[in-house]
């Protein structure tokens, strides 16, 4: 390909990175980089087509430095292509990180101070960030907000029940997440004429949520000051008395960044299981007779239902159900779990659409002939990161 410039995206997280690359609006390739058995395996899709490589790195630190020389090897770019802008997701709390922003050292001076509070995203962010800057200098790098699409909740969904005095000291708010995700699902569904004023988005992945969208805008979801707070997720425990983890803490001896790693890592899924944190073991574990993959699978699916009654109320009504994310568009068992206990919102869904809708390349509506719409729609959160850098505005 020729182009005059091109956009990296990158998706940093504790078990992986991804990457994706884009010219003229259009996704060239993406890659996926994984430490597995104390190697590193690449994978790259392009055009259809995957190819895989492995690197004897002894972690992810230094994968950003493959990008490119993978890119010109798989002929996805050509020798005189280059990077023009990168955009970054950024998980952080705290109102600063709840806009796009260029990132400059002062920047990630306060990235840095926030590290001492919440150390399991931001480590992984600055890691990154540091290693984009050696391997792609001068290049600018755009923070893109996890958190902006939220900025639109009720004032009062923001808040701890906790002095409010001291929560602005501190900068506790309900800041909630996965907002490229659902701001990206918005945009396609009111680009394809589907998008109705009251409508549920429950994303639903290794993390999950449940966003409330009144005429577009985000009005409340369930994570709150992290990613850690609502669902019960594939590692994340999910909401938790703070009583309950002291007690864990104290108990297992642990300091406050083993207890946040606990709850995030070991918690969840794969806590409740003690097996697996992946949705399709669950199910097979559970058809061989593992009550606690069924307890795991329960709970899952009872939390979502919960939270989708709750974001009903804070809409005053529900005219939409939507879909999203990796267990989402491709468990048609969880899809239907799910969907069988809402009937009382108007919710029917026909089983044989269900069965047959797996990574839907375009929006489908699941719903039977009498029933509000339900719709199955796959994320891109690469694109919305790439629109959004490419549309900041360095001055």
């Amino acid at each position: 390909m020729a182009s005059e410039s091109l956009t990296l995206v990158v998706n940093p997280g504790s078990a992986s990175r991804k990457y994706a690359v884009f010219a003229n609006g259009y996704e060239w390739a993406n890659i996926n980089f994984e430490f597995v058995d104390g190697k590193v395996f690449g994978k790259i899709e392009h055009a259809g087509q995957q190819y895989s490589k492995t690197y004897e790195d002894i972690d992810l630190s230094s994968v950003s430095g493959y990008v490119m020389p993978l890119l010109r090897e798989r002929q996805v770019i050509d020798d005189t292509d280059e990077v023009k802008v990168i955009g970054i997701r950024i998980v952080a709390p705290g109102k600063r990180f709840m806009q796009d922003e260029l990132i400059t050292p002062e920047i990630e001076v306060i990235m840095r101070q926030t590290q001492l509070i919440v150390p399991l995203h931001i480590t992984t962010e600055l890691l990154e960030i540091k290693q984009l800057r050696q391997n792609f200098p001068g290049v600018p790098i755009i923070s893109v907000s996890d958190s902006e699409f939220h900025a639109t909740k009720y004032p009062w969904a923001w808040h701890y029940g906790i002095d409010v005095k001291l929560a602005d000291k501190l900068d506790i708010r309900r800041y909630g997440y996965h907002g490229i995700s659902v701001g990206s699902i918005v945009r396609d569904l009111d680009s394809k004429g589907i998008l109705l004023p009251k409508t549920i988005i429950c994303h639903l992945g290794s993390g999950s949520s449940v966003t409330a969208v009144l005429n577009g805008k985000s009005v409340d979801t369930t994570m709150g000051y992290t990613p850690l707070e609502g669902l019960v997720m594939a590692s994340r425990s999910g909401n938790i008395d703070v009583s309950a983890a002291l007690t864990i803490k104290r108990a297992l001896r642990f300091n406050d960044e083993e207890l946040e790693q606990y709850l995030n890592q070991n918690s969840g899924l794969l806590g409740i299981s003690g097996s697996s944190n992946d949705i399709r073991q669950l199910i097979e574990s559970e058809q061989n007779g593992d009550e606690m993959a069924a307890l795991a699978l329960k709970l899952f699916v009872y939390r979502i239902q919960q939270s989708i009654g709750q974001a009903a109320a804070s809409l005053g009504g529900i005219d939409c159900l939507v879909l999203t994310a990796t267990i989402s568009e491709r468990s048609s068992i969880i899809r239907s779990r799910i969907l069988d206990n809402l009937e009382f919102l108007g919710f029917n869904y026909d089983h044989n659409i269900n069965d047959q809708t797996f990574e839907p390349a375009d929006a489908v509506n699941i719903a039977s002939e009498y029933s509000k719409p339900i719709i199955i729609i796959s994320t891109d959160e690469a694109a919305e990161i790439a629109r959004r850098a490419e549309n900041y505005k360095i001055s």
